[in-house]
């Protein structure tokens, strides 16, 4: 009987160590090292737009998000309604996040800690990111945190540094921010 539990227990052993070595799907990077920003701006180029779509289970809200890296190295960040609303405006400078203003709902500690982590998780290198490249290598996924402060990056476009579609999923608080990026035309 011992005998038997003992084959049974190292055939499972086996088994589990032969699935995790290969379900395993490539790592771009692994836990510690740098991984490049998703988006990168250069100096002095002209405005990054994307369409954005936040969605916080039933509540939608959608507009346009304009990107631009400032002379003196800040990255300004603003978002507004297409009818014309301010949502936010935000500020990176050397690693520190500034809110220029915000809408009232949008106030609160909880959510302006998680869009600042959003936001450096876009523009600035980091570290503590796993990073796994899709089978056909079309999406690139960077996840980070744990519990609720748990992100999922999903980067789509052919180019690094200037994808063609951003989603940014928080899934303990249901909540999906989308980019897509707009042509330089408009």
């Amino acid at each position: 009987m011992r005998r038997s539990l003992r084959f049974v227990s190292r055939t499972v052993l086996l088994f589990l160590v032969m699935q995790l070595s290969v379900s395993c799907s490539p790592r771009i990077s692994g836990e510690g090292s740098i991984v490049p920003p998703a988006i990168e701006l250069a100096k002095g180029e002209s405005s990054q737009k994307y369409n954005i779509q936040l969605d916080f289970m039933k509540h939608h809200m959608s507009g346009m998000l304009i990107v631009r890296r400032m002379p003196d190295n800040e990255i300004r960040i603003v978002a507004s309604t297409y009818f014309g609303l301010s949502l936010f405006d935000f500020s990176l400078q050397d690693g520190k996040f500034n809110v220029n203003s915000c809408i009232e709902p949008m106030q609160k500690e909880k959510v302006l800690k998680l869009l600042e982590m959003d936001f450096k998780r876009l523009f600035l290198s980091e570290k503590s990111i796993r990073a796994k490249m899709s089978k056909d290598g079309s999406t690139e996924k960077r996840a980070s945190g744990k519990g609720f402060g748990k992100s999922v990056l999903y980067i789509t476009g052919d180019i690094p540094g200037d994808p063609v579609q951003i989603k940014i999923k928080h899934p303990w608080i249901r909540l999906t921010i989308r980019l897509d990026k707009l042509s330089k035309e408009i």
